[in-house]
Order: structure tokens, then C-alpha cells, then sequence
């Protein structure tokens, strides 16, 4: 380790408050609505676990940032601390075996399905899920802790530490072809229409009855893999795929008997200045993109706001949330005043969706010979959104997650719901 990297490890290992934006992070987790982040590689091979284990390890004790933990205090504290300590407080690496791809799934939503601990280093776990011919590894980050770069940051470091004398390759023939959960079909199969607005711009809810189950909690997951980069004019590939966003959501509303209305869609960017690309932490801001679905050049009217969200700095959440981070009030009665807000203003306020992209991942993470063919990446979607679309391309191909609450969708919902993106993104290209 050089001096310089020594300094660092010294300076980020001292406690630190948290960040607005980390405070309000946990302030919107909550059982049925983990905030955490996704991020899973597809491995055309197997990785030792041990061997995985070893190099988290490693990777923990070379960047103290990763291992944080939420420093022990009383109810009626102001605000949280980050504290780093020295081990990880639990074993982050959990395994487990699958069959097909419904078993995977299955695995996927469980793991997901609770925010790791803050109380408890490192604030992140990791899944070997690992099938006969490949393995999905899947990490559940709480988002208090880390952003979307931050997760690709961290599997990138733990992939620098495996050894690579632990893999196993396929067997001799055996290249594993992208099969897609039950992939998209049809748009709207039928099913009774659930009619009326009381939000304008919210996504429509449909269940297997027809009806929205205002009690279900936790996410569904859909993966939409698609075969090259799509081809666009007039603007860039994230301005096409929140373009098709919104045309998808207004042609769901519409087939729901929904009065048409204005599409809002937040977009996280990175906020991290020149040099800072492997800093770690909760590290964009959100911006929004507000269009009519029925514009006559939809693409152009999304590029027209995409452009300067990026180059124009920004507050990292609107104002009413920082004012209810700042008050001078215990974290506790902080905490029911953020879940009050999104549960009441929330629902006429909060934008209809999000749409976070990656970009290309041009190194991506490299476990010994291993190279991930397929990488997927999605974060929260609290209510009343219920809805968000994490995107990220490797090897020249693109890769949507829609995560959705099973209040708002179930799988048949969401996969109908996807056939309808499909068909936006290839009416404009």
C-alpha cells in the first residue's frame, strides 16, 4: 500500500455524519418497501464460494467506505453517524442452488426482499446463486450506503481480489444462450379495466383480478434483455428509453380507462465531480422529465430536458424533504414525518416513475476468466410510483430491470407492462 493509499484508508476510516441524503434513505426503508439497490451479474461459469468470501474480505479491508455501519445512539438523537469498523460484523456472502429460471427468480425476490441492516457491517449482502451451467451474482445494497455506481464500484473491487485459480468453467460445449424469465408477451391480455383517477400521471394498478392489493409489500422483478444497443436519432439512448417510458405508461393508462395527462419521470444523476468516478457512497441527485405521452415528437421534447438536467447542478432531493431532514427533531419523529409526506403529499407530488441507466459498462466486473454476458440493475420503487426501470449495457447489449411493488403489479401485469415498452422503443428509433 502506498502512502497516499495508506492516508485515505486513515481519513475515510474515522466516523462521519451522515449526509442528507443518507438520512433520508433510512427514513424510507421500511418492511413492506426495502430501500436497497440491485445489481447482479449473469457468469457463463461457476465461482468458489470460499474463494468468493475470501476476496469480499479483502476487498472490505482495502476500502473502509464499504464496510460502514450506522453508529449505535437513542431515539431521540438529531441525526445518524457513519462508523467503520475494523471487521465485518456478519459474513455478507450467502449461496444458493437453482434449477431453472422461475427458481432463480424466486431467489432473486426473496433475497431482496429486506435492506441489509445498517446497524450491522458491511451494509450490503451478496448471493451466489449458482445454477448447472452458470451462476447469477446478486448484490442487495442498502441505498442509505451506496448509489448505483457505488454497487458496480464494490463488485469491481471484490472481483479484483478473487483468485482466479478457483473457477469453474463450463463444460466443453456447454455456452449458456440468455433465456429471459417467461419473457415479455402480448400487451394486455385482457382482465377487468380498473377505472377512474384519483392522481394524475400515477401508473394504473392491476392484479390477476383486475383489483389493487393495497396491502401486498416487497418487489417483483422482470428483466427485459434486449440483443444489440437500440439505434436512435435526434437525441441519445437514455432520452429514448425515458421517451418510451412515458409513451408506455400513457398507452397502460389508456387501455385502463384512465384520462390521459402529463408523465413525470425522475432520473438520477451522478453528482460526483471531476476524478471522483470510484467514490463511494449515495453519490446523484434526482432530476425530472415531464412530457405528454401523445406529444407529436416525443423524443425531442425529452432531450430537450435530459441535456440540461445533466449539465446544470442541482439540490440533491427537493426542498420540502430537506427541510424535514434539517429540522432540529430526534431521528425517530424525523423519520414518521418523511412517511407521513409519501404517503399524503406524496401521492399528489411524487413523479410517476424513475428511470435509472448505467450507461455502458465498458470494464465490466471480471472474476478470473470469468465476464459477465448479461449485468441487471434496478432500485427502489416505492408507492406511490411503484414502478421503476434500472438499465445497463454490456458487451453491446442492453439490459432492463423493471422493479414493481406487488401492490401496484403482479408478473402477468408486469410482463404486459413490458411488451408495451418493447413496442414504444421500437416505434422510435
Amino acid at each position: 500500500m502506498t502512502t497516499q493509499a495508506a492516508a485515505r484508508q486513515a481519513r475515510s476510516a474515522a466516523p462521519r455524519p451522515f449526509g442528507l441524503v443518507d438520512e433520508l434513505n433510512c427514513y424510507f426503508d421500511a418492511p413492506a418497501e426495502p430501500n436497497n439497490v440491485h445489481l447482479e451479474l449473469w457468469l457463463p461459469g461457476h465461482l468458489d464460494p470460499a474463494r468468493l468470501r475470501a476476496a469480499v474480505a479483502a476487498a472490505l479491508a482495502a476500502e473502509p467506505l464499504a464496510a460502514g455501519r450506522r453508529a449505535r445512539g437513542g431515539w431521540w438523537r438529531g441525526g445518524f453517524t457513519w462508523e467503520f469498523p475494523p471487521a465485518a460484523d456478519e459474513d455478507p456472502v450467502a449461496t444458493a442452488a437453482w434449477r431453472d429460471e422461475a427458481e432463480l427468480e424466486e431467489s432473486r425476490e426473496r433475497f431482496m426482499a429486506a435492506a441489509p441492516p445498517l446497524d450491522r457491517s458491511p451494509p450490503f449482502r451478496l448471493l451466489l446463486a449458482q445454477g448447472q451451467e452458470r451462476d447469477s451474482l446478486i448484490l442487495n445494497a442498502h441505498h442509505a450506503a451506496f448509489d448505483g455506481r457505488s454497487c458496480l464500484r464494490l463488485l469491481r473491487l471484490i472481483a479484483e481480489h478473487y483468485d482466479g485459480t478457483g473457477l469453474v468453467p463450463p463444460a466443453p460445449g456447454q455456452r449458456w444462450e440468455t433465456r429471459l424469465p417467461r419473457t415479455a408477451g402480448t400487451a394486455w391480455p385482457g382482465g377487468r379495466a380498473v377505472r377512474g383517477v384519483r392522481y394524475k400521471g400515477r401508473i394504473a394498478p392491476r392484479n390477476a383480478d383486475g383489483q389493487r392489493t393495497r396491502t401486498a409489500p416487497g418487489y417483483g422483478f422482470f428483466l427485459l434483455g434486449w440483443p444489440g444497443v437500440p439505434a436512435v436519432a435526434g437525441g441519445t439512448v437514455n432520452d429514448l428509453l425515458v421517451a418510451a417510458l412515458i409513451e408506455a405508461i400513457g398507452d397502460w393508462n389508456a387501455a385502463a380507462g384512465r384520462r390521459p395527462g402529463r408523465v413525470l419521470i425522475s432520473m438520477p444523476v451522478d453528482a460526483r465531480g471531476p476524478g471522483g468516478g470510484d467514490e463511494l457512497g449515495n453519490l446523484s441527485r434526482l432530476c425530472t422529465v415531464t412530457a405528454d405521452p401523445s406529444a407529436a415528437d416525443l423524443l425531442a421534447a425529452v432531450a430537450a430536458q435530459t441535456g440540461p438536467a445533466k449539465r446544470q447542478p442541482g439540490p440533491p432531493v427537493g426542498p420540502a424533504l430537506t427541510a424535514v431532514a434539517r429540522m432540529p427533531l430526534p431521528t425517530a419523529v424525523k423519520r414518521r414525518a418523511v412517511r407521513l409526506a409519501v404517503r399524503t403529499v406524496g401521492r399528489v407530488q411524487c413523479d410517476t416513475s424513475l428511470l435509472s441507466n448505467l450507461g455502458n459498462v465498458t470494464e465490466p466486473p471480471r472474476f478470473g476468466s470469468l465476464t459477465p454476458d448479461r449485468m441487471w440493475f434496478s432500485t427502489t420503487a416505492h408507492m406511490p410510483r411503484g414502478l421503476s426501470a434500472g438499465v445497463v449495457t454490456v458487451g453491446g447489449r442492453l439490459s432492463v430491470c423493471f422493479r414493481y411493488r406487488h401492490a401496484l403489479f403482479d408478473f402477468s401485469a408486469a410482463r404486459d407492462f413490458a411488451a408495451l415498452f418493447v413496442a414504444a422503443l421500437e416505434r422510435n428509433p
